[in-house]
Parts: C-alpha cells; sequence; structure tokens
C-alpha cells in the first residue's frame, strides 16, 4: 500500500517512548551490571541474565516504537518503520481488543488491537496518540466486511466508550 496524502500520521508520544528508554537502560543496569562486577553464583547468574534479556528487549521494543508511526487513511493502516506492514480496511478480516491490568482492582492498564488481513497483523497500544480513532475505524471496517467480534472486544468496546449495538456482529453491507 502506499502513502496516500489524505492519511493521518500517528505517533507514540515522546515523553513515553523516554519513560520506557530510562525504564529499560536501569532494568538492564540493575540486572546485568552485578554480573559484570560481582563474584556470583551460577544461579543468580541465570536469573539475572535472564531479567537482564527481557530489559532489553523491552529496550529494543521501545526503539522501535521511537523509530515507527502509523499511517491511517480510507484505504487502509499501515506501519511505517523498520518493520513495516500495512492491511487495507477492506482486507480485515480479524479484529481483537484486549485489556490488560496493571492493578488488581482493574481499574489501571492498556488496551491492545490487534487486526488482521491478508496474512499481515498489525497490533497497537492504547499509548499510541489517536488509538481510539483508529478503533473507530478498524471498528467500521469490521463491520462492513462482516467481521464476528469475540466477546473480550465486545466487552471491552463499552470500556472506550464505544457503544455496542446487540446486533454488532451483523452485516450491514453483505457478508464476504
Amino acid at each position: 500500500m502506499t502513502t496516500e496524502p489524505q492519511a493521518t500520521i500517528y505517533r507514540y508520544p515522546r515523553g513515553t517512548v523516554i519513560a520506557d528508554g530510562l525504564r529499560a537502560l536501569i532494568g538492564m543496569a540493575i540486572t546485568l551490571g552485578p554480573l559484570a562486577v560481582l563474584k556470583i553464583g551460577a544461579v543468580m547468574v541465570y536469573i539475572l541474565a535472564g531479567l537482564g534479556a527481557l530489559f532489553l528487549l523491552f529496550g529494543f521494543r521501545t526503539a522501535l516504537r521511537h523509530l515507527t508511526h502509523v499511517e491511517v487513511s480510507a484505504g487502509g493502516i499501515r506501519i511505517a518503520g523498520p518493520i513495516g506492514r500495512a492491511i487495507r480496511w477492506r482486507d480485515l478480516d480479524v479484529m481483537s481488543l484486549r485489556f490488560y491490568t496493571t492493578r488488581r482492582d482493574k481499574l489501571d492498564g492498556w488496551i491492545l488491537l490487534k487486526i488482521k488481513g491478508k496474512g499481515s497483523v498489525i497490533s497497537l497500544d492504547s499509548s499510541l496518540d489517536g488509538f481510539d480513532d483508529i478503533v473507530h475505524r478498524a471498528l467500521a471496517a469490521a463491520r462492513d466486511n462482516g467481521v464476528t467480534l469475540e466477546p473480550g472486544t465486545l466487552s471491552n468496546l463499552p470500556a472506550m466508550g464505544i457503544e455496542v449495538t446487540p446486533d454488532i456482529n451483523k452485516t450491514t453491507t453483505g457478508a464476504r
């Protein structure tokens, strides 16, 4: 899919990316630092190296977010960056919204949007600027394409302020 002039560009907020980068660096320093300067037992080496690898992966993901932006147009959605991919709205055949909580009371967390179409998968989380706009556009495409939404997605839509009608899983423009 080529870039269309009327595409809207969304990015992850700079503050969020910087904060995540600092978390990754601090995590790597705390876990990998002792491996470089202290004599520790084999079990602790494996534990610290494993945790350090997780922080390294988190840092890599954060760097990718910094280098990536999302383009949304009437024709589809495109991830532009080191690992680019695109889905035309007419090809969207799966849409899911999942809520991940960070607290027991389930009042804090993030939402992950996953859409699929023609062998491509795009996952975006709610920290992305314009996330709600993208969810609305993906939902419209899912409805147009006759995509059946899973129960978890149906329960997460109202949490985002999106009205769920009883016939949401019925095709309005004809099934493919």
